[in-house]
């Protein structure tokens, strides 16, 4: 093997570097490295010298090469000032101050925790959980302060620095992560607004959270709001699922237990069951005209949703409003308010393509990294962790 090949494998672009010889063993690969003798200037006095005091061999822990370890056996130098007779060692780029390990191995393992815990990502590369967590910490992740013209907002569940809800910025049209932010108060998202260049924010993408249009609404004017499909559309679902379970209730044991099994069936599109579960839809319904007429706005709302475009949608919403107050589903009552309050925002999402799915997506990435973590307490650490995934699975692609 070339040793400029193998210096590549290394990590080490040191020229004064050279290989002395090299074995494997135990699973191990083994690299005897040596520096040529160079004019060396002194760290006390300036002066220059050449002058060679003594050598020491340092181990080094090295880069995996094909997941197996690699330790490297330095023969280091140090030299003599001849002006003022203080001795130091010659510096290396390759390996920082006082550490035992190359920068090529932090490098890898810092790619290592972007999918893995930080004791996983220890393990895997020989270090310890507390010397991965200190690289990541001292790792700067630049965040972009200016905001792009269509952006989303949403809530998760990160638990830290005593905080159960955290709230995540993305770019939609890019899917990228613009930051996260510590807890999902209106004064915080607010004052993270007014600290970004927003003025090319044009569209932002949000659930039904009154607090994230009021931050909005205050920081960035009046730019159009999109309601997420997914959360307006389960807030009907939700209220037919409670008329269910009201009925549910009164029911006795083994009819009780066959409709908490039906929740999903009863849940699906009636366009896509098949004969049986259609039959079964019917058996449930049958001698349950509350639930039966449930059932009825539900799919009335749901075809609403399927077909139609942004000309027919308001038409189509007022009327199924109209429905349910003249029904006698009180679950559906605050569905409609909230339709109601939330009306502009919800049409606008048959004019303009953008949802939260993205974002959604990165939530339950964060969850799995949580999870693999056994969750994360610090937010600095949590929010590092969301960000650096992000750029190593930039850098891989």
């Amino acid at each position: 093997m070339q040793e400029h090949f193998i210096m590549e494998l290394l990590g080490i672009k040191d020229k004064h570097v050279e290989l002395w010889e090299m074995k494997e063993e135990n699973h191990e690969f083994h690299f005897w490295l040596q520096t040529k003798q160079r004019t060396q200037t002194c760290p006390n006095c300036g002066a220059k010298t050449k002058r060679v005091h003594s050598y020491r061999i340092q181990p080094i822990k090295g880069r995996l090469i094909e997941d197996r370890p690699v330790r490297i056996h330095l023969r280091k130098r140090r030299y003599l000032c001849t002006a003022c007779k203080k001795t130091f060692f010659e510096k290396l780029s390759f390996i920082q101050r006082y550490q035992r390990h190359t920068r090529s191995l932090e490098q890898q393992v810092l790619t290592y925790v972007g999918d893995h815990s930080f004791k996983a990502a220890g393990k895997m590369t020989g270090l310890s959980t507390n010397q991965v967590i200190r690289l990541f910490d001292r790792r700067q992740i630049q965040v972009n302060c200016v905001l792009p013209a269509v952006i989303a907002i949403d809530e998760f569940k990160g638990d830290a620095d005593k905080e159960k809800f955290q709230t995540i910025i993305v770019d939609v049209q890019n899917k990228k992560i613009m930051d996260v932010l510590p807890d999902r108060l209106s004064k915080t998202i607010e004052n993270y607004f007014r600290q970004c260049d927003t003025s090319n924010v044009k569209v932002v993408v949000m659930d039904l959270s009154k607090r994230f249009k009021e931050a909005v609404r205050k920081a960035l004017g009046n730019p159009l709001i999109v309601a997420d499909r997914f959360h307006y559309m389960r807030q009907a679902y939700w209220g037919f699922d409670k008329v269910r379970r009201e009925i549910q209730n009164k029911l006795r044991k083994e009819d009780r237990i066959l409709c908490k099994r039906s929740k999903e069936l009863l849940w699906k599109s009636p366009f896509k069951l098949k004969e049986d579960q259609k039959n079964r839809v019917d058996e449930l319904l049958k001698d349950k005209p509350k639930l039966q007429e449930a059932y009825v706005l539900k799919n009335k709302l749901d075809e609403w949703f399927k077909t139609s475009n942004c000309c027919t949608a308001k038409a189509g919403l007022e009327e199924w409003c109209e429905l349910v107050a003249n029904s006698n589903i009180e679950a559906f009552q605050s569905v409609v308010g909230t339709y109601k309050r939330w009306k502009t925002e919800i049409l606008n999402s048959f004019v303009y393509p953008y949802s939260n799915g993205y974002i959604e997506g990165v939530n339950n990435t964060t969850k799995v990294i949580k999870r693999t973590s056994y969750g994360i307490k610090n937010f600095s650490r949590l929010r590092k962790k969301i960000l650096w995934r992000q750029v190593v699975r930039e850098v891989s692609v």
